[in-house]
């Protein structure tokens, strides 16, 4: 059927001297040899079909200027392709290339290639995807020579004294030690991966399981690595908790889980098809004893196997991106100027600016370098991780701060990072300010404002006390919102959230799992309870205004949700007279969109109105709805300026309502709840 179709518009284009042709979508395995005779032909459209091989005959169409050929099966290019000198717009999107001819260079007019969702290696992935001049700058540096990277990230992760720093020592050769000390902070060290077609290096991090310092994972978990999460039968283990982690900061990376000392637990496993289920990027299970040997010798060999299949182990690079990243490697300094970083590059042979950003990328990845574009961080990068995170280390666990509950006067800086014996490096007043500023972007301290406790002084939350200090608040008059999380509560949501919010927060009161705020503008307080053993979060909201705040801590939470990759949070609205009983918001909406008028929620004895129960948290008005507007484009400082620079194309006219104004929905899925993107036609 899809040959016939593509013959009889080959027909007609040849009869009436048709410039375009579109034979997407056809299922065509081969091209009907009739195509290459249409040499009029401006553009054609081969995408979605089932090619395995162009055609050389395609450099008889010298007029195109358009051609797409996305989502085929093709995983090489003919070199005659690139001698259709005319075109401008290439689409090969969603094919299997791991490599680009040279020859597309030669293209001089492309304006407009399309190839993302490729498994690219020369020139590498995310270099390519900044466009034709970066190509060609890429392939202009190969012809110095070229070299496979070889080198990847090998992350250690899981619980405290579960066995990581054995395992590591053990890859490396060194004997198993019975009273190996537990790592504080992070360790860093060199394996290689030898087979008998090539070696690999692989930077292991270890890091140290300690509850207080998780949070400072997420500076240094990357995307293009390869994760071992160790578990052991101590205690209640939580391999969902770190499948999550890894999910959210590493963005699906592959996985071994091991779980080690066998010898000690043996009858320790783990329901592992329904985790295989969950988490497909899980690529198998180990158990392990370092103290025996059990099983060591099968990880290490699935080691060797996953790191042979990771695609940036295999990328080509320039001989001046080596000169680069060896020049880092040998510096004594802990971290570098962009300034002089861009002299180290320039002098190495990476003049192109596009190629000295992406550069820096993979360095970030493999560990190399740590670089973050945040204004105030942006003007240098760390080449020493140690010397980050022996600083944040220093200020979590410093006694002073705990004493003060997490507050840190930055003059005390001078004393918590002096010199001590042993350390690589000093810290200097300038250090001060990005060790401060890096705490801040990873949402582990704020700015205590002027009007609490004295200037020039931070909060670290996780650091707060444990009980709830005592306050008033009518409760019972308070709108309500439970946030539940399916199956994984992230520890720092609300931490995150009370630094979000610090501007609101009334009267010091915040503790370690919640904290009280008001709006003056509003006349609403807030009081947000987290509950880590039930995975949820409570808000309550009294005050003149207080649907609009809640409105606005509801958006807070759903930013914040964004952060973390695959989150699964109900939305939930406790009934009004029995707050132990509550009803899925979006079964709400979707209820009144149906036409249904009562809702009967599990628990209760009898019907409520699906109208009364929605009037509860919507607006009352389109006033509302403009008042929280207003206020959302002026909260920069309290965490809203995501959301106040898209809100103006929200309330727009539609059907769909949201806490009752009329908004046009599809943006906010778009930027507040966004879906995985895919393809688009013809690209």
């Amino acid at each position: 059927m899809g040959k016939e179709e593509a013959l009889r518009r080959i027909k007609e284009a040849a009869e009436t001297g048709a410039t375009g042709l579109a034979l997407h979508r056809l299922q065509l395995t081969e091209l009907p040899p009739e195509v290459f005779q249409l040499t009029n032909l401006t553009w054609l459209n081969l995408w979605d079909n089932q090619l395995e091989e162009l055609p050389t005959k395609i450099v008889q169409l010298i007029n195109l200027t358009v051609l797409h050929l996305g989502y085929n099966k093709l995983n090489t290019l003919p070199t005659e392709l690139f001698q259709l000198k005319n075109l401008t717009v290439l689409g090969i999107r969603g094919l299997e290339l791991t490599s680009l001819p040279p020859e597309i260079v030669d293209l001089t007019n492309l304006t407009k290639l399309y190839l993302g969702y490729n498994p690219l290696v020369c020139p590498p992935y995310e270099l390519a995807l900044e466009g034709i001049p970066a190509i060609r700058e890429y392939f202009a540096s190969l012809e110095e020579g070229k070299q496979e990277l070889a080198e990847v990230k090998l992350i250690l992760i899981g619980e405290g004294a579960s066995g990581k720093t054995s395992l590591t020592k053990l890859l490396c050769g060194q004997p198993f030690d019975q009273h190996e000390p537990m790592t504080n902070g992070i360790r860093i060290g060199q394996w290689t991966a030898a087979s008998s077609s090539r070696e690999v290096r692989c930077n292991l991090w270890d890091f140290g399981g300690q509850e207080i310092m998780h949070a400072t994972h997420q500076f240094f978990l990357s995307r293009r690595s390869l994760y071992v999460l160790v578990l052991d039968g101590r205690r209640d283990e939580r391999p969902e908790h770190w499948l999550r982690y890894i999910e959210t900061f590493g963005g699906r990376s592959p996985v071994l889980v091991v779980l080690n000392k066998s010898d000690i637990y043996p009858s320790f496993n783990l329901n592992r098809p329904f985790l295989e289920r969950k988490y497909p990027f899980i690529k198998g299970f180990f158990k392990t004893s370092c103290a025996t040997g059990e099983g060591v010798a099968e990880f290490i060999q699935a080691l060797h196997q996953e790191i042979n299949q990771l695609l940036l182990t295999k990328y080509v690079w320039p001989v001046s991106w080596f000169r680069v990243k060896q020049s880092l490697e040998a510096s004594n300094e802990p971290r570098i100027s962009c300034e002089n970083f861009e002299k180290v590059c320039l002098h190495a042979g990476v003049r192109g600016k596009t190629s000295q950003e992406v550069l820096v990328s993979f360095l970030h990845d493999l560990g190399a370098v740590i670089h973050f574009d945040d204004f105030a961080l942006s003007d240098h990068h760390v080449l020493n991780p140690k010397w980050v995170t022996g600083a944040v280390y220093r200020i979590i666990n410093d006694p002073t701060v705990a004493k003060a509950n997490g507050l840190l006067k930055l003059d005390d800086l001078k004393e918590i990072l002096a010199w001590q014996e042993g350390d690589e490096h000093r810290y200097y007043p300038a250090d001060y300010v990005y060790i401060v500023e890096l705490m801040k972007k990873f949402e582990l301290c704020y700015d205590v404002a002027a009007n609490e406790v004295a200037a020039n002084e931070v909060l670290i939350p996780d650091l707060l006390e444990v009980p709830e200090p005592a306050f008033t608040f009518d409760e019972r008059a308070a709108l309500r919102l439970v946030l539940a999380y399916e199956d994984f509560f992230p520890p720092s949501i609300m931490p995150r959230f009370i630094v979000k919010r610090h501007n609101e927060i009334k009267d010091n009161l915040r503790w370690r799992s919640g904290v009280v705020l008001e709006t003056p503008q509003l006349k609403a307080v807030a009081v947000v309870r987290a509950d880590s053993e039930k995975k949820c979060i409570q808000i309550m909201v009294t005050g003149k205004e207080r649907k609009v705040f809640l409105a606005l801590l509801w958006l807070a939470f759903r930013e914040l949700h964004t952060g973390f990759e695959g989150l699964k949070v109900d939305e939930l609205i406790p009934m009004p007279d029995d707050p132990t009983i509550i009803v899925d918001y979006e079964t709400l909406l979707n209820s009144q969109q149906e036409g249904i008028p009562k809702i009967f929620p599990k628990g209760a004895k009898k019907a409520y109105s699906v109208q009364e129960l929605l009037a509860g948290v919507h607006f009352d008005d389109q006033s509302e709805g403009a008042r929280m507007l207003a206020l959302a484009k002026t909260e920069s400082k309290s965490g809203l300026r995501w959301l106040g620079e898209k809100l103006n194309r929200y309330f727009e006219v539609e059907n769909i309502k949201i806490f009752g104004i009329k908004i046009k929905h599809q943006a906010i899925f778009e930027d507040i709840l966004p879906k995985q993107t895919g393809h688009q036609d013809g690209v």
